[in-house]
């Protein structure tokens, strides 16, 4: 009798509270998520309560029950929440068509993948396949972060801002790179090929203009502009810093010119281990890459090393080859390599 009274006075109130604080404990030990250690931690007590509170002939269930409502309760309130678009205040979605959300566990908590399934050839007729994805809070975190920086690169190199682009971008691209590194495997790459690979994976994205400013009617443009954007008008994304996009927001709408693409490219091919670059020209108003590898073709000294130039905002352009109206060598130079 003596214990009943004493277990009537331990609520059910005051196991959820024993809960809470135990659970990052028990988190600390075990490599799960906050909300699976509570309920761990939850269901042991109730039943350890219910086995206290039990008579010779009947268990007591009833702390399971609250528990497992309480567990449900948790569980609804989480799938509604993720269900919920996510609004950001005074911008629209420019998310592509080409990307789906897909729920995901990652280490027993539940995320937003933005996915897209991707079938591409190379320049040699070797087609390759696969799911490519980026965490959605990523992507919205890596451009919050990108827009805070704005001041400080304003004073800065093309250069300099091609690096933090790409170092500050490529450990949120992991999903993406482990699924390169499996393609390359599967696919027996060697090192020419997973490079040729890569940067086709990105000229078959389709051509999409970036601008500081609104992406205003065709009609206000020049000619080159115009035409493009009259047969495609989704093919621009406004309001964005210095014109260039970061590599998982890239990923996260598919919206990229010239030097969006060189940005991603050199982060991948960089992380590989390539000995890689981007070129500018002021003159073309134009960006491409540039890789230290045995090719053919043109390209630009630096340091004693040849770097081939290689277009990546169109398909079918091999490393060492660029559009014709392009072709002046004279007119690039290298802002940035990884050497």
């Amino acid at each position: 009798m003596a214990i009943k009274k004493k277990l009537g006075c331990f609520s059910f109130p005051a196991i959820i509270l024993i809960s809470l604080v135990s659970s990052s404990v028990v988190q600390a030990f075990f490599s799960i998520s906050l909300f699976w250690a509570f309920a761990l931690v939850l269901v042991l007590l109730s039943w350890l309560l219910g086995k206290l509170e039990s008579n010779q002939k009947r268990f007591q269930w009833r702390y399971i029950l609250y528990s497992t409502f309480v567990l449900g309760s948790i569980l609804g309130l989480r799938h509604m929440l993720d269900t919920i678009p996510i609004f950001i205040e005074s911008q629209k979605s420019d998310i592509s068509e080409y990307i789906y959300r897909e729920k995901a566990l990652e280490e027993g908590d539940s995320i937003v993948l933005l996915r897209q399934n991707r079938q591409w050839t190379d320049n040699y007729g070797n087609t390759y396949k696969g799911k490519f994805s980026i965490r959605e809070k990523d992507y919205f975190l890596s451009r919050k972060e990108y827009y805070n920086t704005v001041q400080k690169h304003k004073q800065q190199s093309w250069g300099k801002l091609y690096q933090y682009l790409a170092t500050s971008d490529t450990p949120r691209l992991d999903l993406i790179l482990k699924e390169l590194t499996t393609i390359k495997n599967s696919s027996k790459l060697n090192q020419f090929e997973f490079a040729e690979m890569v940067v086709t994976f990105i000229q078959d994205i389709p051509y999409a203009f970036v601008f500081e400013n609104d992406c205003e009617s065709p009609e206000k443009y020049e000619e080159s502009i115009r035409v493009i954007l009259e047969e495609c008008p989704d093919c621009c994304i406004g309001n964005i810093p210095f014109g260039i996009q970061n590599p998982v927001g890239f990923m996260g709408n598919l919206k990229g010119d010239c030097d969006t693409r060189t940005v991603i490219i050199y982060a991948i091919l960089s992380y590989f281990g390539y000995d890689v670059a981007i070129l500018n020209s002021d003159y073309y108003k134009h960006s491409v890459l540039g890789l230290h590898i045995p090719a053919k073709g043109i390209y630009k000294v630096q340091n004693g090393k040849r770097y081939y130039l290689w277009e990546t905002t169109n398909k079918h352009f091999t490393i060492g080859t660029l559009p014709k109206n392009f072709g002046n060598v004279n007119h690039w130079y290298i802002v940035l390599t990884n050497t």
